[in-house]
């Protein structure tokens, strides 16, 4: 008789990824309270948390960003594996098993998730920030037509090299209107792909970097001799990235960070597994609203 073949039923792989992901969740120490981080909460009949110092009830996905979308935790760990390997939007939904505009969503609060590990997270996320309203709903404002704002108004970022390793920093006291008055009055060179601005070194940058939308007077700027230095090979990230930003769909002045930080996060750890990486952004705590 052929062998037969155990598969384990969908529950039991729905609980193994919940466990995975819990232990991840609650790291090395004790299970603690999101609300006031008192530990050793006690468990309730149903299988959630009750903190015994403010009497939140909880469970250990409350307040993380996994939690921000409807997504079961193997539907997460797949979702999390097809990013790792790159896949398109449609494709990481064709493996997942869900619908395209849900795959959207989820993998807009997975980048939210990586931006976030950041230094300069709240200047992005905080209160007024570029990708707050990202934090309402991750599918929202992502580049209707009159959302963004003027050229004084839309931001810079800075391309920095530390060795092997990348930094892309926002720039807050730079906006694109800054850029065309370089290039204007200081000779900057100015590369144009699309939306995407980049130029030639600033201060202790490879480049700067933007992206515009139909409101942003490309004609404005002036073409100078010579290529920016991203451009002729001096900025290896810049060569990583630049063939990238052209897949993604959905590209706009604010989504931009959000695909900015993840090709960070991709050419750092080239050549090593970014799953755990990935998985650990995605059990962090969601910043907290003011």
């Amino acid at each position: 008789m052929p062998e037969k073949t155990v598969t384990s039923p969908p529950d039991a792989a729905e609980a193994a990824a919940r466990h995975t992901l819990a232990a991840l969740c609650r790291g090395d120490g004790p299970r603690r309270c999101p609300r006031c981080q008192t530990p050793d909460p006690y468990v309730l009949a149903d299988g959630r948390l009750r903190c015994g110092a403010c009497r939140y009830t909880f469970h250990d996905f409350t307040g993380r960003w996994l939690n921000a979308t409807g997504l079961a935790a193997r539907q997460w760990l797949a979702l999390a594996e097809a990013f790792a390997a790159e896949l398109s939007t449609r494709e990481a939904a064709a493996a997942v098993g869900i619908s395209y505009n849900t795959a959207f969503k989820a993998l807009t609060v997975l980048r939210l998730a990586v931006l976030a590990q950041g230094a300069d997270a709240m200047q992005l996320l905080g209160p007024g920030a570029i990708l707050e309203p990202l934090l309402e709903g991750p599918a929202g404002h992502a580049g209707r037509s009159g959302d963004a704002p003027q050229a004084d108004g839309l931001p810079v970022y800075g391309i920095l090299t530390r060795g092997q390793l990348v930094f892309v920093d926002l720039l807050p006291e730079l906006s694109a209107e800054s850029v065309l008055h370089f290039n204007h009055n200081f000779h900057l060179r100015v590369a144009r792909h699309g939306s995407v601005l980049v130029t030639d070194r600033y201060k202790a940058y490879d480049a700067l970097i933007l992206c515009g939308d139909e409101s942003l007077p490309y004609h404005y700027l002036l073409r100078h001799p010579g290529q920016p230095f991203a451009e002729s090979g001096g900025c290896p990230f810049w060569d990583f990235a630049r063939p990238r930003l052209r897949q993604f769909k959905g590209l706009s002045w604010r989504r931009f960070p959000l695909y900015l930080k993840e090709l960070v996060l991709r050419f750092n750890l080239r050549g090593q597994d970014m799953l755990p990486t990935i998985l650990a952004a995605l059990c962090a705590p969601m910043p907290k609203k003011a």
